[in-house]
């Protein structure tokens, strides 16, 4: 029973008594005050707060100030043990056992340890490989901060990168290191009892509680490493930071595709594993970690595996096209050792059905490249998941316009795409491509790749295709009469960063499902562009192929540009008979330039 001053409490039946009445509080008034018993007179922010009693829900501030009124009142002459901290969160004084003056010792009727091992890291792990710079950066990171997350997308590898930092820094702690898996974790509830299960600790007379286990940990110097966070990422939170404030001692390393948001947490964004160049002679190939993991894994399966040059080149394709992932390199790895690299090259376009057969004894979603995308996709919320189908059809960067231009097809505000993206890029799914102030996102091609089967399996992809070339022509309409692009050269250097783009929606504009009155109007606007880049073959192509359009009315002013870059072709190529196209030309055809 616990004491705060003329006011027992009861956490086990989850009952108040004050002067031996019986006294209502709320379910989640009481889960409030609970919290901040946890916390033995630290500070509990007003973030901590919310993710632990509205997990799932978004409320304003006030509904947690109503439910900490309503705590006082209980409380009655002690309702100043609950200290408001401006701006920060609540913190309770004076918590005591019923019938002593010490302070709570919640373990005397809780818990029972029976911890002693030095760890329980997993053992028998694949030899790490290209990683040696980044765990010194995470051993760098947590000597400072009490919570660090290791933070990427499915397969980057934070598992077993965070099982090397905490080997390596066993000696620093003397109570151990505890590995904590969350991935059978099928609910936020059960993510006490895998915490308690990994300590060690087992019932004693009262039900397991979150202060009840950072009682154990006072005064010791524990490593505990949360790994697979991301499907409990509330629960992990308020773990990660009771954890932490139970003493100087104490730290936390958590593994999430998306970021804790503990207070004091440090995040850090797992990287991928450096990728050769195109155009990288083989020397050089050999001598990034996506590489060096590649021909490990493939020789661990097949020691006679080819590394000749012509081996080492596709080797550097393929680890370039899977984005660096260590998983994706693993299960192709695997796949090239059986079917040949030359083979595995050829079809690596289908890499979610051919990146499979992973180790028999990992998790079921790290078995296949699918199966890991699988899992990070039934984590988003609606919106994210239609976004993130859509955004597939940017083969190269785009911006947060372009977003919301295609996010406005889907019925989505501004504001709803902005939360969206920013969903994405936390939960690794979508990477910032450059730090400007006005920056520009990607997905990895493997993320891509399976953007593009959702819109598939969705029956999608005509719509998205659709957006995905409008956004271009009204971006470029725009910036025609856009006063901050004041040179030609401004206007170029905007083209050239969506050429890839452009060319993309061209394509698809002019096949057999695409929309050709769409095409020629983004061709007309393209080509004048292309010319002054001096692609002038493209030109001519993308030229005549939207003059060869069957659009029954075509734009004057349309026409005009189209056949006028035609003209200059031929012109800069020679052709004595070229002539520049006028509105006063019969229908500016194009035969008056010919063909």
């Amino acid at each position: 029973m616990i004491q705060i001053g003329q006011t027992h409490i009861s956490l086990e039946h989850r009952e108040i008594r004050s002067h031996g009445e019986s006294v209502r509080l709320g379910s989640r008034a009481f889960d409030i005050l609970e919290l901040l018993i946890a916390a033995q007179g630290a500070l509990v922010s007003k973030e901590a707060i919310m993710r632990r009693v509205w997990p799932d829900t978004i409320v304003e501030e006030n509904n947690l100030q109503v439910h900490v009124a309503t705590i006082r009142k209980a409380l009655g002459a002690d309702r100043d043990r609950i200290v408001t901290v401006p701006g920060r969160g609540y913190r309770m004084t004076g918590v005591t056992m019923a019938g002593s003056s010490a302070p709570v010792d919640p373990g005397e009727c809780a818990l029972v340890t029976h911890w002693s091992n030095t760890h329980n890291l997993p053992l028998h792990m694949s030899a790490l490989v290209g990683r040696q710079g980044t765990v010194a950066d995470v051993l760098d990171a947590i000597e400072p901060a009490q919570i660090v997350t290791l933070v990427g997308s499915g397969g980057i590898g934070k598992t077993r990168l965070a099982v090397e930092a905490a080997r390596r820094m066993l000696p620093r702690f003397p109570d151990g290191v505890v590995f904590v898996s969350l991935a059978p974790v099928s609910d936020p509830q059960f993510a006490l009892d895998a915490l308690a299960t990994a300590l060690g600790m087992k019932m004693s007379s009262c039900g397991l509680s979150l202060a009840h286990i950072a009682h154990e940990m006072r005064g010791k110097r524990l490593l505990i490493v949360l790994d697979n966070c991301e499907h409990v990422v509330d629960a992990a939170a308020a773990m990660a930071e009771v954890l932490a404030a139970a003493g100087d001692g104490m730290r936390v390393l958590a593994t999430s595709r998306e970021a804790l948001r503990a207070r004091d947490e440090v995040v850090y964004p797992v990287p991928s594993l450096e990728v050769p160049s195109p155009e990288n002679p083989s020397d050089d190939v050999l001598q990034t970690s996506a590489v060096q993991l590649f021909l490990s894994r493939a020789r661990a399966a097949d020691p006679q595996f080819s590394s000749d040059e012509r081996s080492i080149f596709l080797i550097g394709e393929v680890c370039r096209h899977l984005d660096g992932i260590p998983l994706a390199i693993e299960l192709a790895a695997a796949r090239a050792a059986v079917l040949g690299i030359e083979v595995l090259a050829a079809r690596l376009d289908d890499r979610l059905r051919i990146l499979s057969g992973g180790c028999r004894t990992a998790l079921p979603r790290h078995q296949t490249l699918k199966a890991t995308l699988d899992w990070s996709y039934r984590l988003l919320d609606e919106s994210e998941r239609a976004i993130l189908r859509w955004l597939g059809m940017f083969v190269d960067a785009f911006t947060f316009d372009s977003a919301c231009h295609v996010g406005a097809q889907l019925g989505l505000t501004k504001a709803d795409v902005m939360n969206a993206l920013g969903g994405l890029v936390s939960k690794s799914l979508v990477i910032r491509a450059d730090c400007s102030t006005s920056p520009r996102y990607r997905l990895l091609e493997t993320t891509r790749a399976y953007a593009l089967q959702q819109l598939d399996d969705n029956g999608e992809r005509g719509g998205a295709a659709l957006a995905h070339a409008k956004s271009f022509c009204e971006r470029f309409r725009r910036t025609q009469h856009d006063p901050a692009i004041t040179s030609l050269h401004d206007g170029l250097a905007d083209f050239t960063r969506e050429l890839g783009n452009v060319r993309a929606a061209l394509d698809w504009a002019f096949s057999a499902t695409g929309d050709q009155i769409v095409g020629v109007e983004l061709a007309s606007i393209a080509v004048p562009y292309l010319f002054d880049l001096s692609l002038v073959d493209e030109c001519r192509s993308r030229a005549r192929v939207a003059l060869d359009a069957d659009v029954s009315t075509l734009p004057v002013e349309v026409r005009l540009r189209l056949t006028t870059s035609l003209a200059a072709v031929r012109a800069l190529m020679g052709d004595p008979e070229a002539k520049i196209a006028t509105a006063d030309d019969e229908d500016c055809r194009p035969a008056c330039i010919g063909a």
